[in-house]
């Protein structure tokens, strides 16, 4: 029984080491990525990410802001609803503010979750005669934010942003690796959990 205990033991921690620390977080991870589909929109969605305090978010918040920012810039839609969590979706707000968007072209929407704030945005989008949007968020979270959307019945298309380097050679170790992996394990997760609400 030790031995068999032992045993487990050890191919539990090798798998550990091979999904946390070399490129098998990339495959794993693979089947949440999908292209871009951008399109002209009423409104450009930014999902929130985390705040790390004052005026700060996190890189991935950063880089869904700038996504936003982008596709405003290049005249996807004249609006912003910057949605998700206090204090996020306000410093995510004030950025874009920051970047040249004017305040009346911004709306809140600050729900805890992905689904309450998908929930928001549509409450919103009907009150503003919207029916589409364009939507910013990372690349793993695409498949469960477009699922929660298409049950709510709007139309989406995505701007997916990266939110970790991808090598250009092969490397035995992926520094990024624990990081890509507990985000990978955390949407597929999360989908299960949203399809087990019917939420998606």
């Amino acid at each position: 029984m030790i031995r068999v205990l032992k045993w487990i033991g050890g191919a539990a921690a090798i798998f550990y080491i091979l999904f946390t620390a070399t490129p098998l977080a990339d495959l794993y991870s693979a089947p949440l990525y999908t292209p871009a589909d951008a399109r002209p929109s009423d409104v450009i969605v930014l999902m929130s990410s985390g705040a790390i305090g004052g005026e700060w978010v996190t890189p991935d918040a950063a880089q869904r802001t700038w996504g936003a920012l982008k596709l405003y810039r290049a005249r996807y839609a004249s609006f912003v609803i910057s949605a998700g969590g206090e204090p996020q979706a306000a410093t995510q707000a004030a950025m874009l503010r920051a970047g040249g968007v004017p305040p009346e072209a911004i709306t809140l929407e600050t729900s805890a979750t992905t689904h309450l704030s998908a929930n928001g945005v549509a409450r919103i989008m009907g009150e503003r005669g919207w029916r589409s949007a364009v939507v910013a968020t990372s690349e793993m979270d695409v498949p469960r934010v477009r699922g929660v959307f298409r049950k709510l019945g709007i139309a989406t298309s995505f701007l997916p942003v990266p939110e970790f380097y991808k090598p250009r050679h092969f490397h035995l170790f992926r520094r990024a690796a624990f990081d890509i992996s507990y985000h990978a394990t955390y949407e597929y997760l999360g989908l299960v959990d949203y399809k087990w609400h019917g939420w998606i």
